[in-house]
């Protein structure tokens, strides 16, 4: 569940996310920006996304990296971990009233863990993640001589 959180919170589909902010409205050098995880048995994938023109790739790289850095070196504040939570739930509450979404996300939780959650349980491990919590998955997640890069140009 944490990298689910980490996930909105870097680069998720809210406009608030980290790397909107830093990329897009505070510098206006990416047209779009966003990180995505996919859980599989026992791994997942965890991306970022952006587009931006070819004098930008570095810097909106640097920056990037640099994100991913302060999430592995300082612990989110009580506020902010707390607003990251709430617009989890939320999305996820949302998701769930449409029977198709839900039924696929069932259908996924099953064959990837071989157990259904229910939305309380959910809603629970979230509530338990703590600040620490996340900067540990960040340092195994997103360290740099693990990364690989793609650059279209």
């Amino acid at each position: 569940m944490g990298l689910h959180l980490l996930n909105n919170l870097l680069g998720g589909p809210g406009m608030n996310s980290r790397l909107n902010m830093s990329l897009r409205e505070k510098r206006g050098i990416a047209y779009n920006i966003e990180s995505s995880y996919t859980a599989f048995y026992g791994t997942g994938i965890f991306s970022v996304y952006l587009g931006t023109d070819k004098k930008n790739v570095d810097k909106s790289l640097k920056i990037v990296i640099g994100e991913l850095n302060m999430l592995r070196q300082k612990k989110l504040g009580t506020l902010q971990l707390h607003k990251a939570k709430r617009q989890l739930k939320g999305q996820i509450a949302i998701s769930s009233e449409n029977k198709e979404n839900l039924m696929l996300n069932l259908g996924k939780s099953y064959l990837l863990y071989d157990k259904v959650d229910t939305l309380e349980y959910v809603y629970n491990k979230i509530d338990e993640l703590t600040a620490s919590d996340l900067l540990q998955i960040s340092n195994e997640c997103f360290n740099p001589d693990d990364m690989s890069q793609l650059i279209y140009l």
